[in-house]
């Protein structure tokens, strides 16, 4: 068996303090049916302590009205992982913030999410470029199954996403330029140069942004939005990547491993790609606002940031559908001209 991760994945270790047990709360932990086996095993007083917290319908922990899990204790620790080991934490919970991937029968690909505080320092401060090994053991007991989704052998798909990568580490280029990089790479290409259409660009992007957060804009809102965001992009966003170039970096890089690019969503690799820029592009959009908002941006502001706007786009329906559709409508020239921006 080999596991091939990034470095910094060895190097996690959950610290619930450090972050309030963020994981442990607002979401839903499904009960998994090995775990579940687990605890039919205790004696009966132990069983009945922890079955009468799960939704049987939902095969999930019914969370407290706080939004906590009902096992979080005031010391933000697991009472289920203290009282019975660790092998007693659900799948996701044992495996988060890792994210597995199973390539073919052998092979395996995992990261972390940012969705956790304690990983996103980890991941978005590392200096140096990202880098890789391969581990025999899997610890994480979540695994997604990735076998049918990619079209290359699996040893073949690590090599092209490892080419990718390294476009998106080229410190040489600016963002702008390796994302133009990434999408020729993929096979999004075009046969003459295209202007950027600044004002497409800002409305598409209002709309993926309202979308994300389920805030039902009118047209007279998403119109202001955009024209906000026109009149203060360049500056703030020339000022962001200066101040973060090695954290934008590490934020595609990982999210280009994380989401198991380009095979996260249907289409070939040129369609992925779109999704994949579309949205860091949305991401520039909030930055942008959230600047302009606070009136600043210190670095724990921004790690923030992009923490909560992972968040989102991990679990806002909306949002994603969105993106997709952004990607789908339009042909190779059209994208270029609203996402892909040359020089800066």
């Amino acid at each position: 068996m080999k596991i091939y991760q990034p470095t910094y994945v060895k190097n996690f270790q959950c610290d619930g303090k450090a972050c309030g047990s963020r994981c442990c709360r607002d979401w839903r932990i499904v009960l998994d049916e090995e775990t579940r086996e687990k605890f039919l095993r205790l004696p009966a007083d132990d069983r009945q302590k922890i079955f009468q917290h799960v939704d049987e319908s939902a095969q999930a922990f019914k969370m407290q009205r706080s939004g906590a899990c009902p096992f979080l204790d005031e010391n933000f620790l697991c009472k289920l992982q203290l009282k019975h080991g660790e092998e007693f934490l659900t799948a996701i919970c044992q495996s988060f913030p890792r994210v597995t991937y199973k390539l073919d029968a052998g092979i395996f690909l995992q990261a972390m999410t940012l969705t956790c505080p304690v990983a996103a320092i980890e991941i978005l401060l590392h200096k140096e470029p990202i880098t890789f090994e391969v581990v025999e053991e899997l610890k994480a007991r979540q695994v997604f199954d990735f076998t049918e989704k990619i079209s290359l052998p699996a040893e073949k798909f690590l090599d092209r996403q490892r080419a990718a990568i390294k476009i998106l580490q080229r410190r040489d280029l600016s963002i702008n330029q390796r994302l133009e990089n990434l999408c020729e790479f993929l096979g999004e290409k075009i046969s003459v140069p295209v202007d950027f259409d600044e004002e497409n660009h800002a409305a598409a992007l209002a709309e993926i942004f309202g979308e994300t957060y389920e805030a039902n804009l009118t047209i007279s809102k998403k119109n202001q939005l955009a024209e906000i965001y026109r009149e203060h992009r360049k500056n703030i966003l020339t000022q962001l990547r200066g101040n973060f170039s090695i954290v934008l970096e590490n934020y595609l890089v990982n999210e280009f491993i994380m989401r198991c690019y380009p095979s996260a969503f249907a289409g070939d690799e040129a369609f992925n790609c779109r999704v994949f820029v579309t949205t860091y592009r949305a991401l520039e959009f909030a930055a942008v606002l959230t600047t302009i908002s606070r009136r600043r941006m210190t670095l724990e502001d921004f790690l923030e940031m992009l923490c909560a706007i992972n968040d989102k786009f991990d679990h806002s329906r909306g949002g994603m559908r969105a993106i997709k559709k952004f990607a789908e409508l339009h042909d190779a020239e059209v994208f270029y001209s609203m996402m892909i921006e040359r020089g800066d």
